[in-house]
């Protein structure tokens, strides 16, 4: 099986359930110290290249990734499907980073461009009405977000996946389908692993609109419709 190419196409399902996670991801790092760290941020396209990023190189999150190892983790509770994704980070062409900039909003745009004319990302000030005042500032500088260019500290970024642990969940018997996948010279070598009970199965969000049970290495998830209505997920992170 290609893991890859099971992910994308869970993600297009649950996108027709509008999972409130569909565009989003879970990057978790390491510090120098030893703490490890997690937040969520957006999960652009999924390709052969990688799972692809942008982040700001003035924050923690950056420095951490160039001198540590990072795990992505993606949970799309609306189609019962985990998975955990290791690898390595690559550089993203200019081309493709000038097409993510383009889908940005003035006030994602207006942001970026706080981290390099005032404080770097996570970084301590004074008081919101302080942040917001050098907003105000920016947005007489920059009134659209037609007018304004790339930062210079926004990274586009791959994460190209060497091993990948997927998770399909069985609510019903608690016996999850999972499975490691670990990149070889001609593809991928996938081992069935024994399921974790604790695994999260449904989610506070949107309930589960389908469920489906699957043997990983031996046939593609069918999926079945649940009488539950269709609810819209909260805005995407941008």
């Amino acid at each position: 099986m290609d893991p890859v190419a099971e992910i994308i196409d869970a993600r297009q399902e649950a996108r027709k359930y509008y999972d409130p996670h569909v565009d989003v991801c879970f990057l978790a790092t390491v510090t120098v110290q030893g703490r490890p760290e997690v937040r969520a941020v957006s999960l652009r396209d999924i390709d052969a290249k990688g799972f692809g990023l942008l982040l700001n190189a003035t924050s923690p999150k950056w420095q951490q990734l160039t001198t540590s190892q990072c795990c992505l983790h993606l949970l799309w509770s609306t189609v019962r499907r985990q998975y955990r994704v290791y690898g390595r980070i690559e550089a993203m062409e200019p081309e493709r980073l000038q097409q993510y900039w383009q889908r940005k909003g003035h006030g994602s745009r207006l942001l970026e461009h706080y981290y390099e004319a005032f404080h770097a990302q996570s970084q301590p000030i004074p008081s919101r009405s302080y942040f917001l005042q050098g907003i105000a500032t920016l947005t007489q500088r920059y009134p659209t977000k037609e007018t304004m260019p790339i930062p210079k500290m926004l990274q586009g970024v791959y994460l190209y996946p060497t091993e990948i642990d997927v998770w399909h969940g069985s609510p019903e018997d608690r016996f999850h389908d999972r499975c490691l996948c670990t990149r070889t010279d001609t593809g991928w070598s996938c081992c069935t692993l024994v399921p974790d009970t604790s695994a999260v199965t449904r989610c506070r969000g949107p309930r589960p609109l389908f469920f489906a049970r699957c043997s990983l290495a031996l046939r593609r998830p069918r999926y079945r419709p649940l009488r539950h209505p269709q609810r819209r997920a909260a805005p995407g992170y941008r």
